[in-house]
């Protein structure tokens, strides 16, 4: 069991910003370098281009098997179906239209033709990783699309094949990762290695910065008197800890119910749907402290003089506590247990038995109630 946090000024933090990143699995999809065409080695530069070069060109013609680019200064380039894209028989007359500007890496070499061999998926390759080192770097999001439910998570399209551990998927477990499937996505990047095709993503750090965010502009939102519905997220000796759309609050163990409550748990679990009010909130601080009595004082209802039902709950050397009108305890000394002298509470109550009391006094600064069972016998 986990030692119980050191007790605050009754206030929690409002936004949790602690909960940490799980660690990647093992297991990452490494992406496919581009194949060199064959043939004999090839010079390092064609037509005065260097190889892995990226150059952009207009389709100047297109058939199902190669699409050509118009580079200009003369220049023709050539697209195959396998440097097209992930599909090697995808027919090309499908995938482009006459005139459209597409980028292409620059192979080292010519064909029969003198034409220039080129790969657009290489290119998009090379382009999607300097995007990714780029959003690494400044700690952006990269998009993506869910292409297929592998070993130990999904992989994810963005640009080149990256791997999102389920561990990193959603801040909650995931049940159904098929119904993913297809849908576009933000991530961070976790680790990325070029050379070895290595990319790790996660989407849960996008998911849990877009809540720390939106918390942080609900937090600004809440004043005191706001009544909210919560759920109740951790227990301590000290009161319950209390989300409401990301922002959590303190119920301190004073405030979970208008009866004595020696732990939180004798009032609610974790898990519980709970209804709140706002006592206090400290912007700067993130600190946000809740109640849950709602309803009047009960204390208030009560009358010097009136005769009550009760429930004895405990009993002490000096008398016994009698819950009343919902569960505020009094206290009947000993010297108003019954007419004649009683040296032990017992010799006249148990805890649990079912009593009547009369009203002599009620404090309700202090929330005292001072009770009596021999003046309510004698009437």
């Amino acid at each position: 069991m986990e030692p119980a946090a050191t007790e605050p000024e009754a206030i929690a933090e409002a936004v949790d910003e602690t909960a940490p990143v799980a660690e990647p699995e093992p297991q990452a999809i490494a992406v496919a370098k581009p194949e060199a065409p064959p043939g004999d080695p090839a010079p390092s530069t064609v037509d005065g281009l260097a190889g892995g070069t990226i150059v952009s060109g207009s389709v100047k013609s297109k058939a199902t098997h190669e699409v050509e680019l118009d580079l200009g200064g003369g220049r023709i380039g050539v697209i195959s179906q396998r440097y097209w894209g992930d599909d090697p028989a995808a027919d090309l007359t499908r995938e482009c239209v006459l005139g459209e500007v597409v980028n292409a890496a620059v192979l080292v070499r010519q064909d029969h033709k003198g034409r220039i061999v080129l790969s657009r998926l290489w290119a998009q390759q090379q382009i999607a990783w300097v995007a990714i080192a780029r959003a690494s770097a400044a700690n952006e999001p990269v998009t993506g699309t869910i292409t297929a439910v592998v070993k130990g998570g999904l992989s994810c399209d963005v640009g080149v094949r990256g791997f999102i551990p389920s561990s990193l998927i959603d801040v909650a477990p995931v049940e159904n990762l098929q119904a993913l499937v297809g849908r576009e996505v933000q991530c961070k990047v976790v680790e990325a290695d070029q050379v070895s095709g290595r990319l790790v993503l996660s989407r849960k750090a996008v998911i849990r910065s877009e809540q720390r965010k939106a918390a942080k502009e609900f937090l600004a939102t809440m004043s005191a008197g706001d009544e909210h519905t919560g759920r109740v997220v951790d227990l301590q000796d000290f009161g319950a800890f209390v989300d409401i759309n990301g922002v959590r609050g303190l119920v301190h163990v004073t405030e979970l119910s208008w009866k004595r409550v020696q732990h939180p748990q004798e009032v609610v679990s974790v898990g519980d749907e709970v209804q709140v009010r706002v006592k206090s909130v400290q912007v700067p601080k993130q600190r946000v402290n809740l109640t849950m009595k709602l309803t009047p004082d009960p204390i208030t209802q009560l009358e010097v003089g009136e005769l009550v039902s009760g429930r004895v709950t405990r009993l002490v050397d000096f008398g016994a506590f009698v819950a009343v009108n919902d569960d505020i305890e009094g206290l009947v000394h000993i010297t108003e247990m019954a007419e004649y002298r009683v040296y032990h509470p017992e010799e006249v109550v148990l805890p649990g038995e079912e009593v009547w009391v009369k009203v002599l006094a009620v404090d309700r600064k202090r929330r005292r109630v001072d009770l009596s069972i021999a003046q309510a016998i004698a009437g």
